[in-house]
């Protein structure tokens, strides 16, 4: 299991970065905000407290939801490349 793992990280160390630094910015927001009503950013940039648990819960999960998408459909790509050539 742990091999498996290591050798994931290390293919895709690109998006590993990336999601510890979104993950830190977005658990900033959300420790410093109010959870009022409306989502962030399409009520206004003006309020600074209205990131709550539903933007957090959001925009964490967008990025993962990409990464596989691309990882999934790119080795279909890939294989269809492979298959024609």
């Amino acid at each position: 299991m742990g091999t498996k793992f290591m050798k994931f990280v290390n293919e895709n160390k690109w998006f590993v970065v990336f999601f510890l630094i979104w993950s830190f910015i977005h658990i900033l927001l959300f420790i410093n905000g109010e959870n009022s009503d409306g989502f962030w950013p399409f009520d206004g940039f003006d309020r600074d407290h209205d990131y709550g648990s539903v933007e957090f819960f959001v925009y964490e999960t967008i990025p993962l939801l990409i990464f596989v998408i691309i990882k999934l459909v790119g080795q279909d790509i890939k294989q269809k490349i492979d298959e024609n050539n």
